[in-house]
């Protein structure tokens, strides 16, 4: 018997109701510290408005990371993202008196309204202390206040009771780890186990857990004025596997570095103390030296820290536009003016008021002029619109099996997807057409030339514009921005050099804006593809720089995915220059490369990626 489909829309009053009685968390649970029960109840009946910070910590409190989503927002949202933005950014470059100064005024603005835009500009503030060396008691204080703005029971709160974001958690982590006197290594462990045990998504998980475990194994030892036991020792090393495995799992750095160089210390302790002579113990030890080796001279040449510098990554948001924007942008590419949009659903000064930033529109309204633009009235979506959450796991179970090139089994996945989403919907039609269709290709079953005429159907789905790539300004969603990658990707070499460079210039505005972190994942998907094609048209400079370009933000977002492959592109396009210079390939070079990359794909569990290279080791 086929599963029920939930409401073949998503909003989210829906999708916070659902997800919330999925998990039996009770409305005293979820509001707890944030609002009084009445006006959560109040939200999930649609009846009350809520920020973007709001939602956010809602939906992380039931383990769903935001980082999913694409994002709409209204005028006072994306004020207070442009500013928390512009924060996160002045922390990162250590720019303590721009982030002061636009804390200040972020304050003054009366942005921070509710408790969890207060608790962020706390928690920002502790970083700037941080990093100006204050006094321990100040940062303390900071802490202090942070954690209950949202957890005024710090105190006596129940591990077992509450659900809580996965930025509450760090900010209860650097409380205790700031008040050392309350047992912290005990409250490390009681924070691993929390992690361990709650619903969060992978995303979130990975993100906290190995931040946890790294304060907790360096307490460990800095306090530690006595041998270690075996026991302890094999604990210690267990957890810290298990957080690695984590972070393979995913394809994220958080921490890395520092968890590695402990399980090099407790192997090697292990090792001495114990005189273990196990050759699998030696390998395990070297291996590790190998990668922590890596990692730091990436990290130097691409002038990223190598470790751990801040808490901003936990709060950096992905993909995020002003309706106004997109409307406006919207409307250009279809050709439509004001009033053509607006016949029959609004005044057209309704849709100027909204395009100038003057006032929000009504979200009947807005829904309905979305629609006549191609794109879905949700204001947050993850590329399907579903209020099922087994829908996006399946969505990410598939993404894996393409990577890896397991066609059947993605078909499977597929099939079960199907079966739980509603296909009159444009984006999710949309969805299946691209996936079937790049399945097929990957099979062999279809010619280029119908390859590209099933992307270009999948993209119609929800853009229907004519001459797109000669367009100055164009807003598209994350799903067409891979249809078009996947065009391009097969096109002759004139149409792939006209759809390069519109995908370059598509990114040109983030790069301008110093956000190319704030849509890494599309980037990373689409600039992948642009630097292979560059390359085989000879383009060989080009798809250097680029891959350089593109290594370097991975390396700061910590994202491990991609780091192998423009490793590799860098090495081919270098290769391909010096025998068109008619010099000889350097083979120890290669050799070195082609190593890293081995390991590198093997630390994501890229089996196929894993094998490519090393078969060009044995043909170099």
């Amino acid at each position: 018997m086929k599963k029920k489909r939930l409401e073949a829309g998503q909003d989210f009053p829906r999708f916070l109701k659902h997800v919330r009685k999925e998990q039996n968390v009770l409305l005293e649970q979820l509001s707890r510290g944030l609002m009084t029960v009445s006006n959560l109840a109040r939200i999930e009946k649609g009846q009350r408005p809520i920020s973007k910070s709001m939602r956010d910590c809602l939906l992380g409190r039931l383990g769903i990371a935001s980082d999913l989503y694409e994002n709409m927002l209204n005028i006072e949202d994306y004020a207070i993202w442009e500013r928390q933005r512009c924060i996160l950014c002045a922390i990162e470059f250590k720019e303590t008196e721009k982030a002061q100064e636009l804390i200040q005024n972020y304050e003054m603005q009366d942005l921070t309204k509710d408790k969890v835009q207060q608790q962020f500009c706390l928690m920002m503030k502790a970083e700037i202390l941080k990093q100006q060396k204050a006094d321990s008691s100040a940062i303390r204080a900071c802490y202090e206040a942070a954690v209950k703005c949202t957890i005024p029971d710090i105190e006596y709160m129940s591990y077992e009771k509450i659900v809580l974001s996965i930025q509450e958690i760090n900010v209860v982590l650097e409380y205790v780890y700031s008040h050392k006197e309350m047992d912290f290594e005990k409250k490390c462990k009681v924070l691993l186990d929390f992690v361990e045990r709650t619903t969060y998504d992978t995303l979130s998980k990975v993100k906290i857990y190995p931040k946890i475990l790294y304060y907790y194994l360096r307490e460990a030892y800095a306090n530690n004025n006595v041998p270690i036991t075996k026991n302890a020792m094999i604990v210690y090393l267990q957890i810290c596997d298990r957080a690695i495995e984590m972070l393979r799992d995913s394809g994220r750095a958080y921490y890395l570095l520092e968890l590695l160089e402990i399980k090099i210390k407790l192997l090697e302790e292990m090792s001495v103390q114990f005189e273990n002579e196990d050759q699998a113990l030696k390998e395990n030890i070297q291996e590790s030296k190998n990668f922590v080796k890596l990692l730091k001279s990436l990290c130097a040449e691409y002038h990223v820290p190598a470790y751990m510098q801040d808490s901003t990554y936990l709060y950096r948001q992905r993909w995020m536009f002003y309706v106004g924007d997109v409307l406006r942008i919207r409307r250009n590419m279809y050709g439509i003016t004001q009033k053509k949009l607006c016949e029959g659903i609004c005044s057209v000064r309704t849709l100027r008021r909204t395009e100038k930033k003057e006032a929000n529109m009504q979200q009947e309204v807005l829904g309905k002029l979305l629609r006549k633009l191609g794109i879905s009235k949700e204001f947050q979506r993850a590329r399907l619109v579903t209020n099922d959450r087994e829908v996006l796991k399946l969505r990410e179970e598939i993404a894996v099996c393409r990577n890896n090139r397991e066609p059947d089994k993605a078909r499977m996945l597929l099939k079960l997807m199907k079966e739980r989403v509603s296909m009159d919907i444009p984006e999710n039609k949309q969805y299946f057409l691209e996936a079937e269709a790049s399945l097929d290709w990957m099979e062999g079953k279809i010619t280029r030339k119908e390859f590209i005429v099933r992307e270009e159907e999948a993209l119609r789905c929800t853009l229907k514009v004519k001459r797109l790539y000669n367009l100055d300004e164009v807003y598209l969603t994350q799903m067409e921005m891979f249809c078009i990658r996947k065009k391009v990707q097969v096109s002759e070499d004139l149409d792939k050099m006209k759809g390069i460079d519109f995908l370059l210039q598509f990114f040109d505005w983030f790069a301008k804006r110093n956000a190319l972190p704030d849509c890494i994942v599309i980037y990373e998907f689409v600039v992948v593809s642009v630097i292979n094609e560059l390359g085989n048209i000879g383009e060989y400079r080009i798809s250097i720089d680029l891959s350089k370009k593109l290594l370097k933000e991975s390396l700061i977002c910590r994202r491990m995915w991609i780091i192998a492959d423009s490793l590799y592109n860098i090495l081919w396009n270098e290769n391909q220059c010096e025998q068109d210079a008619g010099r000889l390939c350097e083979k120890e070079k290669m050799t070195e490369k082609l190593q890293q990359c081995i390991m590198l794909s093997h630390f994501c569990k890229q089996n196929t990626d894993k094998s490519f290279y090393q078969s060009k080791i044995f043909e170099n």
